[in-house]
C-alpha cells in the first residue's frame, strides 16, 4: 500500500485472468490460515485482468474450497484496477504475464508483485525466528523484503516453475492440481504470518506500575489526621 497513511492491516491481492478459478482459490486458501476472529489478520482480496464483475466462482473451484472447509458462497468476481494494485501491500499473480500486467498498470508495484509460486519459492528460506515480533504488517513487510532480496540474486528459473496453469476448461483433476500448487506455494509464508500474529498476541501486556496500583488501593479510604489514608 503506497503512501504514508498506512494502517495496521496488511493487504494481499491475488490476480489471475477471469477471477473465477486461480485467484479466488488463492484468496480463500491464504485466508484459511487466519480463522474468523483472528486479531490483525491480513486483508486478502482477488481480481482478474479480464474479469466480468459480480460473477460467482467457478463451480469446481467452489467445490474444492468447500472440501477444505472454506465458504466460497459470498464470493463475487472483480476486474483488476490500478487502484486495487496501489492499495495492496503485496500482489500475487497466477502467471508472469499477469505480473507484467500489474506492473504495467502500476509501475511502483514492481517490488511487491510476484507470481504466487515465485513468492513461495523466494521466501522459502525465511524462518519464524527471522520475523519481527509484532502485528501482521511488520511481519508481512519482512516477507516481501525477503522476496525482493532473493529475486535480486539474479537466479533465473523457467516460467513453468512460477506459473499456474489455468484449469478453467479442465476437469476436477486439473483443479486439484492447481489448488495443490497454490497450497504448496502459500502454506509456508501464510503460516509464518499467522504464527507472528499469534506470538505477538501471546506477549503479556505491561502491568500498571506498582506505585499506581498502590495509589489506586488507597482510593476511597477516609483520610486520617495529617492527610494520610486511614488503614483501619
Amino acid at each position: 500500500m503506497s503512501g504514508s497513511g498506512r494502517s495496521d492491516a496488511w493487504s494481499v491481492l491475488m490476480v489471475c485472468t477471469g477471477n473465477l478459478c486461480r485467484s479466488p482459490l488463492a484468496e480463500h486458501l491464504a485466508a484459511a490460515h487466519f480463522p474468523p476472529g483472528t486479531t490483525h489478520r491480513p486483508v486478502i482480496r482477488s481480481a482478474g485482468v479480464h474479469a466480468e464483475s459480480d460473477e460467482p466462482m467457478h463451480p469446481r473451484a467452489a467445490a474444492l474450497l468447500r472440501g477444505r472447509g472454506c465458504d466460497p458462497d459470498a464470493f463475487r468476481s472483480r476486474r483488476l484496477t490500478r487502484d486495487l494494485i496501489e492499495t495492496s501491500d503485496l500482489v500475487l499473480c497466477a502467471t508472469r504475464e499477469h505480473r507484467s500486467t500489474v506492473v504495467g498498470l502500476a509501475p511502483r508495484a514492481l517490488r511487491r508483485a510476484y507470481t504466487i509460486r515465485e513468492f513461495g519459492r523466494l521466501t522459502s528460506a525465511v524462518r519464524r525466528a527471522d520475523l519481527p515480533l509484532g502485528k501482521v504488517r511488520p511481519a508481512g513487510e519482512f516477507l516481501a523484503s525477503a522476496a525482493w532480496a532473493a529475486r535480486c540474486t539474479g537466479r533465473v528459473v523457467p516460467a513453468s516453475l512460477d506459473d499456474l496453469t489455468d484449469p478453467v476448461e479442465q476437469g476436477r483433476e486439473e483443479f486439484e492440481t492447481c489448488a495443490a500448487m497454490i497450497e504448496d506455494a502459500l502454506s509456508a509464508p501464510m503460516s509464518l504470518l499467522a504464527q507472528a500474529c499469534r506470538a505477538w498476541q501471546a506477549v503479556p501486556r505491561p502491568r500498571q506500575a506498582t506505585s499506581d496500583a498502590a495509589a489506586g488501593s488507597d482510593a476511597g479510604r477516609p483520610l486520617a489526621a495529617g492527610g494520610r489514608a486511614s488503614t483501619g
